[in-house]
């Protein structure tokens, strides 16, 4: 999970929240009532600006988002950080609220999405991102990913690419520890599919420093350049997939990059 800055609301979306403040996101059965996704180049439209903000990479794992083709489904979907059904008296309409969109990969459960046989896993324990986190309040008790620093809070074991919490910097920052341990309990960002392609991720880095080592440049020479080539977004606007990831593997080099960039 990573640091979003959003940007404004699409204009079909403001348009319509304006018309209906109080619709629903999805038609419910038997309504008359205009829901949001009544309107698919309306909801396509949104989606496509979570995507850009986000630097289409998901909101809580930071995998990549796929679009689908030859009748696939996109791994990507929208996502409401608190749940749009739980509106008490005075709360917004959160199924509406601008802030409380995120984009997210699909979080495994898809059989048909785009790359199945990497996407997709067939045991429901394995699933993350928003499917665990399912309808559950977790304001309060997971990190929202608007609201973190611009610092990478996340270390990972290069061994098996499993993610856990840089204490030390938490507590500098303020941050509560217990809550980004949650974050990653109930997104379960340990997943067996998850970790497996972080750890492709450090391997893949491993094995570009080993290359530019053999070609005479020093370790910090090696890290540096390919801190310059990855951390940065592409012509498309994209981070590159397990983002924080990256930014861990390459250490002090990242930072100066990400502080001064090119």
């Amino acid at each position: 999970m990573k640091t979003i800055n959003k940007t404004g609301e699409p204009n079909r979306f403001g348009a319509f929240r304006a018309a209906h403040p109080n619709a629903s996101w999805e038609k419910d059965e038997g309504s008359i009532e205009e829901a949001f996704r009544c309107c698919s180049a309306r909801y396509q439209e949104t989606q496509q600006q979570l995507r850009t903000d986000q630097g289409n990479l998901c909101a809580y794992c930071e995998q990549d988002l796929l679009s689908g083709t030859n009748g696939a489904l996109d791994d990507c979907r929208i996502e409401h950080f608190h749940p749009k059904s739980k509106q008490l008296p005075g709360e917004p309409n959160w199924g509406l609220d601008w802030n409380n969109l995120l984009a997210v990969c699909c979080g495994g459960n898809q059989s048909r999405v785009v790359n199945p046989e990497e996407r997709f896993d067939t045991e429901p324990e394995n699933y993350s991102c928003d499917v665990p986190k399912g309808n559950k309040i977790l304001d309060e008790i997971i990190l929202n990913p608007l609201n973190l620093p611009n610092y990478n809070i996340w270390n990972f074991r290069r061994s098996t690419g499993e993610i856990f919490v840089n204490e030390v910097l938490c507590l500098t920052l303020g941050l509560d520890v217990e809550v980004a341990l949650q974050t990653i309990n109930e997104l379960n960002l340990n997943s067996p599919r998850l970790t497996r392609f972080r750890k492709n991720v450090i391997d893949n880095l491993n094995h570009r420093i080993t290359e530019s080592l053999k070609r005479g440049q020093t370790i910090e020479q090696a890290i540096s350049s390919i801190a310059i080539s990855m951390l940065r977004k592409n012509r498309a606007g994209d981070w590159p997939s397990f983002f924080s990831t990256i930014r861990f593997y390459l250490g002090k080099q990242a930072e100066i990059i990400l502080s001064h960039p090119i």
